[in-house]
């Protein structure tokens, strides 16, 4: 809608759009709204593709992974980041193609080297986790905790407490009964005060 204020018009008035600049009157077309309708293919399935990374935010979004990627953000949403960090997992259409590519964590701490993990031969329910600790970063902590995110079917749950402390640079972990088939873990480690993560690293059991 249009105003008059002292023989000047101001706003939009039809498809025109009056305007002051620098202290000249001008006027200009308004944009043509575009509809849904007339969307090319790969607009509309570049719409597809953000809906199913923000969705899949809105999952964890108020819960400890949400609070991770704050952290991670200094004190922002954290949501662009966790989708931007997740983007390559999805496909053209917003289908999760590489849970591979999925990251659930990311922050300051550093991962420690030569991290592994694999299932006990010998008992399949539980998995081994090494890695060395050097004791020379200056942000980690000999009690930074690992923590685990897992994989199952369309599923992921976690993060979940392992009790393991980063100078113990070992664990044998049990993976939670009634998850179905298991196909992957994300590792990460947090501060003993939850105030710093790093990022995590998947590993296919």
């Amino acid at each position: 809608m249009g105003k008059i204020s002292e023989g000047n018009i101001t706003g939009a008035v039809g498809n025109l759009v009056f305007y002051g600049y620098n202290g000249n009157k001008y006027v200009r077309m308004a944009p043509a709204k575009r509809s849904k309708k007339s969307w090319s293919d790969d607009q509309k399935n570049n719409w597809k593709r953000f809906r199913a990374l923000t969705d899949f935010w809105m999952q964890f979004r108020d819960t400890q992974i949400g609070q991770i990627w704050r952290v991670a953000e200094e004190g922002k949403k954290g949501h662009n980041l966790f989708i931007k960090a997740n983007s390559p997992a999805f496909g053209r259409e917003g289908t999760l193609l590489d849970r591979e590519r999925l990251h659930f964590s990311d922050g300051k701490l550093p991962l420690p080297h030569l991290l592994t993990a694999k299932r006990l031969t010998n008992d399949p329910d539980k998995i081994e986790v090494t890695w060395r600790y050097d004791g020379e970063e200056r942000i980690s902590s000999s009690r930074d905790e690992l923590m685990m995110m897992i994989s199952n079917d369309d599923k992921f749950t976690g993060p979940i407490k392992t009790g393991a402390l980063r100078k113990e640079e070992s664990a044998v972990i049990l993976l939670p009964a009634g998850l179905g088939t298991i196909k992957g873990v994300y590792l990460l480690f947090g501060s003993d005060d939850r105030g710093l993560y790093s990022a995590d690293r998947w590993f296919g059991i």
